[in-house]
């Protein structure tokens, strides 16, 4: 692929580079795909972050609030169910 030139764009407050559909969809990206920024040898380096689904465990691995299992039931029975 040849260069690009890109041009820094007022965004709100702040500014932004638009990136092209051809980069968009040679990298499977998509609008609000995170990105971490690195400086390499006076460069700008973009990477996207990979999203990773997290297990159960990892989800909670972490919480420290209290915890209440409890079976409940929210409907009346309406035929021969049995509780």
């Amino acid at each position: 692929m040849k260069d690009m030139n890109l041009k820094i764009k007022k965004w709100g407050n702040g500014s932004g580079i638009l990136l092209p559909k051809v980069i968009l969809d040679m990298f499977s990206l998509k609008t609000d795909d995170c990105f971490s920024m690195s400086i390499e040898n006076d460069q700008i380096v973009l990477s996207p972050v990979k999203k990773r689904h997290m297990t159960l465990a990892e989800r909670f691995a972490e919480y420290e609030g209290e915890t209440k299992q409890e079976e409940f039931w929210t409907d009346a029975p309406i035929g021969e169910e049995r509780i």
